[in-house]
């Protein structure tokens, strides 16, 4: 692992940062930053090596007890990767950011279900939304070959 790291965590109007737009546009991210994400990233000085980007779904969406959250993108810089950095910010995130109130979801390329596992995701089939089961429906239609996988407290 690499030392000298800072973890920074931002939501709603504090996400102003356009580095950390820039970051997520060159290292293949196509979403953009909303306005009530959260976003959680990692620096080594002033250059930003990894970053979550979590959007809560919608309410109206949501049939369960608590808020849904969604881990829109996962990503660490290109010359950052195999030190483990991906893997310390997520658990950072499940950690300190995932409480009892609140049920992780993300949607898993095949090659990374994996390490989600290793994280303690698991895969929802039946037990998901059904907004989040039409999404990965969706995908699978589009040809994405992904996983709709749940944080496992």
């Amino acid at each position: 692992m690499v030392s000298n790291i800072c973890i920074h965590s931002a939501f709603g109007k504090e996400l102003q940062s356009p580095d950390l737009g820039r970051f997520y546009k060159r290292n293949g991210h196509k979403g953009r930053i909303q306005s009530d994400d959260r976003c959680t990233w990692l620096s080594i000085g002033k250059e930003i090596v990894a970053a979550a980007r979590l959007s809560t779904i919608p309410q109206q969406y949501n049939t369960e007890q608590g808020a849904l959250i969604i881990l829109r993108g996962l990503w660490v810089g290109k010359q950052h990767r195999g030190l483990g950095l991906g893997r310390f910010l997520l658990k950072e995130i499940c950690t300190k950011q995932i409480n009892s109130d609140l049920t992780l979801y993300c949607f898993a390329y095949d090659d990374a279900v994996l390490f989600y596992q290793k994280l303690g995701f698991k895969t929802a089939v039946e037990s998901a939304p059904s907004y989040l089961l039409k999404k990965q429906k969706a995908y699978c239609n589009r040809g994405s070959k992904t996983q709709l996988m749940v944080y496992n407290r």
